[in-house]
């Protein structure tokens, strides 16, 4: 009965409901205790900057945690802050925690939700970007925000040219905000590259990664089935919201739709062709916002709640089912 209170606690305009995430995630950490360890593709992103930290899994799972939750409260605040919704919500952190669990292993050394924290900052920034005014400084600074999450996950440098045409549907092509952007993106790259060069360092990043197709196993396919089906719900109520919506939302849905495919496309890409889900888990950005329309919808009522209900159910347990 407890758990049958969850949706309903998330989907309230209540910001104490926030103090249940610990426990939420908590859960998933018991899974990992019992022995789960799997997630998409062969293996998680390795540390990209500090490699000792392979060597203290104890380290790793404080530090997914504290990620995880901080993810779950910015994307939250990133949802509420820019008006998607008349009314604050706090679905969207549930959501997000939910997703993100099919895509680490708790205790394995990886920056992969570090370099999605500076991708909801940057989404964040880019929200507040106004169609009818001069945006240089939001741009550089949403850019900028993108380009520090290649840092951590060297695959999101081909983020670049998404942002660039979400810009242009957000603003028009105006070439000198266009190349801001296209600056503070790689203003920080530059920066890293350009010490390593002058202190004669091997670069650390591999921006053109070796073509290798990988073969997905049933696990695999059974999670990318589930996205696909909360990729459906999405868009449904997403569909149901747009009906009244205002303009300055629909503008918005169009620029995350945007982003949302774009990502899905170039994630399944990076997946199928070099076993890497860096670029295809930031997908549970736009999906938790979506799929919070589906939750609240009326027209989509009990069948949304029930998804709801079994993906949460299965997201703890696969530890026991993948094991099978």
């Amino acid at each position: 009965m407890v758990f049958l209170k969850v949706l309903r606690l998330f989907l309230d305009n209540r910001v104490g409901v926030l103090l249940l995430l610990p426990a939420i995630l908590a859960l998933y950490l018991i899974g990992y205790f019992l022995g789960y360890n799997s997630t998409f593709g062969p293996d998680s992103t390795v540390a990209q900057l500090i490699p000792y930290l392979a060597k203290m899994p104890t380290a790793n799972v404080l530090a997914h945690f504290v990620m995880l939750l901080l993810n779950a409260i910015a994307l939250n605040w990133v949802f509420n802050s820019r008006e998607f919704l008349e009314k604050n919500t706090f679905i969207v952190s549930l959501n997000y925690l939910i997703f993100a669990s099919f895509f680490h292993t708790w205790g394995e050394p990886s920056w992969l939700f570090v370099a999605q924290l500076f991708c909801i900052l940057g989404l964040g920034l880019f929200f507040g970007v106004k169609p009818q005014q001069n945006s240089k400084k939001a741009a550089f600074n949403a850019s900028f925000a993108f380009g520090l999450s290649v840092f951590f996950e060297p695959s999101f440098i081909y983020i670049l040219p998404i942002l660039l045409l979400m810009f242009g549907v957000l603003r028009g092509f105006f070439l000198r905000e266009m190349l801001l952007m296209v600056i503070g993106f790689l203003m920080p790259i530059g920066g890293l590259l350009s010490f390593e060069v002058l202190n004669n360092q091997q670069s650390k990043f591999k921006f053109v990664p070796d073509l290798h197709y990988y073969a997905p196993n049933w696990q695999d396919f059974t999670l990318l089935g589930l996205l696909i089906v909360v990729l459906v719900f999405s868009l449904l109520g997403l569909r149901a919201r747009l009906l009244k919506a205002s303009l300055k939302l629909k503008k918005q849905t169009q620029i995350l739709t945007v982003f949302t495919f774009l990502i899905l496309a170039l994630g399944l890409s990076a997946f199928f062709l070099l076993g890497q889900i860096g670029l295809l888990s930031l997908v549970i950005l736009p999906f938790s916002f979506y799929f919070s329309y589906a939750l609240l919808s009326s027209s989509l009522g009990i069948s949304s709640h029930l998804f709801f209900y079994i993906l949460f159910g299965f997201s703890l347990l696969k530890f026991l089912l993948f094991t099978i």
